[in-house]
């Protein structure tokens, strides 16, 4: 059975075409004001990767922020349940899922039959997302993709009291001004972020075998970061930015 999952971002929008589970091709675009003319893009561009057409396709399901808005399609699938269905078939053994998005990062725990057993979101705070780590890069004049990288080569460990995103760019300016090392900067950038992420996981107690997705596992500092904060290790998840995608595939051959 072949079946493609659309998982529509806030900045970014996947795609995954499967048959029998097996991933054929992916996609990835930015996602726009129009979420159903890029579904559509990827659709086709999915297509062309595998040397497939339309008529092969069995169900198409979506889910992400932008899902709804999205026209083509058989259905739509809540972005837990595909999180979820992605990381159990990709990573069996995981029990807590570790969700990094653009605008929140969310955590669902998982019981042995790959059950959800529920799930937080930072819905109040945008510390430690996606978006917020960006405009840190943009303060220290660097790029998303060369944050990560450059607090790696910290020197010192600086703790940035503010909680508050607004108060924590002027803390970092502060910084900044007191020529403090642009890596030890962001590494307690990072490093408040990854606690604040930390915070999220804590609430369901002690976990084991953590498995991390979303775009922000790319980020080499934020992954060191959340295995120093947590005290253990956290897997990147295989096709970590897909898996939600992939999910959605899954289950739309399944229903």
């Amino acid at each position: 059975m072949i079946t493609i999952g659309i998982d529509s971002g806030t900045q970014r929008t996947k795609a995954v075409i499967i048959r029998d589970e097996e991933i054929i091709s992916m996609a990835l675009a930015r996602t726009n004001f129009n979420a159903n003319e890029v579904a559509e893009e990827m659709i086709r561009q999915l297509l062309d990767k595998s040397n497939l057409n339309m008529s092969v396709v069995e169900k198409i399901y979506t889910t992400g922020v932008g899902s709804k808005t999205i026209q083509v399609g058989d259905g739509h699938v809540n972005e837990i349940m595909a999180a979820a269905a992605g990381v159990c078939r990709l990573m069996p053994e995981c029990r807590c899922v570790l969700d990094l998005g653009a605008e929140r990062n969310r955590v669902i725990r998982l019981d042995d039959n790959h059950k959800v057993q529920g799930y937080e979101v930072n819905d109040k705070c945008a510390s430690g997302s996606g978006t917020f780590i960006e405009n840190m890069a943009r303060v220290l004049e660097t790029s998303t993709e060369e944050f990560g990288s450059l607090a790696l080569h910290h020197k010192k460990n600086i703790s940035l009291s503010a909680q508050c995103v607004v108060f924590v760019e002027s803390e970092v300016i502060s910084l900044i001004h007191q020529n403090e090392d642009s890596s030890d900067i962001a590494w307690g950038i990072l490093t408040g972020a990854a606690s604040h992420v930390i915070t999220l996981i804590n609430r369901f107690g002690k976990v084991k075998n953590i498995g991390a997705i979303g775009g922000l596992t790319l980020n080499p500092g934020l992954m060191e970061a959340l295995k120093k904060e947590m005290g253990q290790d956290i897997c990147v998840v295989p096709y970590s930015e897909y898996v939600s995608a992939y999910g959605a595939a899954l289950l739309a051959a399944q229903i």
